[in-house]
C-alpha cells in the first residue's frame, strides 16, 4: 500500500510540535540547569524546517528548501547545545554555528544542483548526530543509563537516516531529494526519523527527571542546615561499617562532638547566629577528616564522626586535632566574632556484629558528658575493651 507523504511530514510536523512546545512547559521557569528550554526550542526549529520542506514541495520555491536546511542544522546544534548544558560542559562555538554555516553555504552553492547539494548536506548533518552521539557518550552514568540509552537509540536512528540517504545516492536513486515522492527511500528515511525524533526526546526528558529524583533523594539524606548527613543517613552509613569491620575484624571509632554553651551563643547573638555557627562549625569538623571519614549532624549541636578503621589511639589523636581546629575559628556575625568550642568523646571498638550502631553511639556520649563536665573544650575517652560488648 502506498504511503501518503504529505501525511507523513504533517506528522512529523506535528510530533515535532507537540513534544516541543510540551518540554517547554516542563522547563518553564526550572532552577536547575537542564537544557529543556534549548530542546524544546530545537523541536520547533525543527518542525519549522520541515514546514519549509513541505511548501517547497508544492510551490517549487528553492530559498524555501534552502532556509529549512538552515533551521534543521540549527536545530541539531541545539540538541548538542541542551546536552552540553544539561552536563554544565562549554561547547566549543564552531562545533555548534560550524556544521550550520557549512549547511548554509552547501545548500546556497548547489542550490539548483540536487545531486551536490543533498550528498553534501547529508553528510554534514550526518556528521552533527555524530557529534551528538560523542557528547552522549561523554554524559555521567549510574541514575541517568536509561535516558542515556534512549539518547543513543535516538541519536543512532537519525543517524542512520542520513546514511541511508547517502546508500540511496550511491545505489543511483536521484529523487531522495523530492520529500513528496511516495518511494521506499524516502518512506524509511521519514520513519526511521520520526522514531529517533520520539527517542531523543523521551530520553532528555527522562535523563532531567531521573537527575531530579537523584538529586531529591540525596537532599533527603542530607541535614538542610549544615549540609552534612542527617541522622537517618549516619545511621544507615554507620550500621553498614558495623557489620563490614566485623566481617574483617577491624577497628572503629566513633566521635561524638558537641559545641560549648550553644544555647548561650543563641540567647546573645540569635538563632541566626546559632545557625551560622553551625554551618561554621560543621565545615571546619568536615575540612579536618579523610575521604573514607563521614561526619553526620546527630541532632541539635551534637555532630557524629564516622572513623573507620581507625584504633583509639588514631581516633583521640584526630579529636584533638578538630577541637583545636574549632577552638582556633572565629564565626564573624554581624561585626562581631563569634568564639566556639567543642567537647568530643570518643569510643573505638572491634565490632563482633552483634551490636547496634545505637550502643556504641551511647558511649561516645557518655564520653563527650564526661568532657563537658571535666570543663568542656576537651576531648575524653570513654573506657574500651577488645571487642564491642
Amino acid at each position: 500500500m502506498p504511503v501518503d507523504m504529505p501525511t507523513v511530514l504533517l506528522a512529523i510536523v506535528v510530533v515535532a510540535c507537540s513534544m516541543g512546545s510540551a518540554v517547554l512547559v516542563s522547563g518553564w521557569r526550572l532552577p536547575r540547569p537542564d537544557g529543556l528550554a534549548l530542546w524544546g526550542v530545537g523541536l520547533l526549529l525543527l518542525a519549522l524546517g520541515f514546514v519549509l520542506f513541505g511548501l517547497h514541495g508544492w510551490l517549487d520555491m528553492p530559498w524555501l528548501l534552502w532556509l529549512g536546511n538552515v533551521l534543521l542544522s540549527l536545530s541539531y546544534a541545539l540538541v548538542l547545545l541542551a546536552l552540553e548544558h544539561f552536563h554544565q560542559r562549554r561547547c566549543s562555538p564552531w562545533m555548534l554555528a560550524g556544521p550550520v554555516w557549512l549547511v548554509a553555504l552547501l545548500s546556497w552553492g548547489f542550490l539548483h544542483q540536487p545531486q551536490w547539494r543533498v550528498p553534501a548536506v547529508d553528510m554534514v548533518l550526518l556528521g552533527q548526530w555524530c557529534i551528538v552521539a560523542a557528547s552522549v557518550f561523554r554524559c555521567q552514568t549510574g541514575p541517568l543509563e536509561r535516558g542515556r540509552w534512549l539518547l543513543l537509540l535516538g541519536a543512532s536512528l537519525m543517524g542512520v537516516v542520513y546514511l541511508g540517504r547517502l546508500w540511496s545516492q550511491v545505489m543511483g536513486w536521484s529523487q531522495i531529494d523530492q520529500l513528496l515522492l511516495s518511494q521506499l527511500p524516502q518512506v524509511l528515511t521519514h520513519f526511521a526519523g520520526l522514531a529517533g525524533l520520539v527517542f531523543l526526546t523521551l530520553g532528555y526528558v527522562l535523563m532531567t527527571k531521573e537527575r531530579a529524583d537523584a538529586e531529591f533523594r540525596q537532599n533527603a539524606r542530607l541535614d538542610a542546615l549544615t549540609g552534612v548527613p542527617n541522622r537517618s543517613a549516619f545511621l544507615d552509613t554507620f550500621q553498614h561499617v558495623l557489620a563490614q569491620a566485623a566481617r574483617g575484624r577491624w577497628p572503629v571509632s566513633l566521635l561524638m562532638a558537641d559545641i560549648d554553651k550553644f544555647k548561650v551563643i543563641n540567647d546573645t547573638y540569635g538563632h541566626l547566629a546559632g545557625d551560622a555557627v553551625l554551618r561554621a562549625v560543621a565545615q571546619r569538623l568536615q575540612s579536618g577528616l579523610r575521604a573514607q571519614d563521614t561526619l553526620g549532624r546527630y541532632g541539635g549541636e551534637e555532630f557524629l564522626v564516622l572513623l573507620p578503621d581507625t584504633p583509639m589511639a588514631g581516633a583521640r589523636t584526630l579529636a584533638q586535632h578538630l577541637r583545636y581546629s574549632v577552638e582556633q575559628m572565629v564565626v564573624p556575625w554581624e561585626g562581631q566574632s563569634i568564639a566556639v568550642t567543642i567537647s568530643v568523646g570518643v569510643y573505638g571498638c572491634i565490632p563482633d556484629g552483634v551490636q547496634d550502631a545505637q550502643a556504641l553511639i551511647d558511649r561516645a556520649d557518655q564520653a563527650m558528658y564526661a568532657a563537658k563536665r571535666a570543663g568542656r573544650n576537651r576531648v575524653e575517652v570513654a573506657d574500651v575493651a577488645l571487642a564491642c560488648a
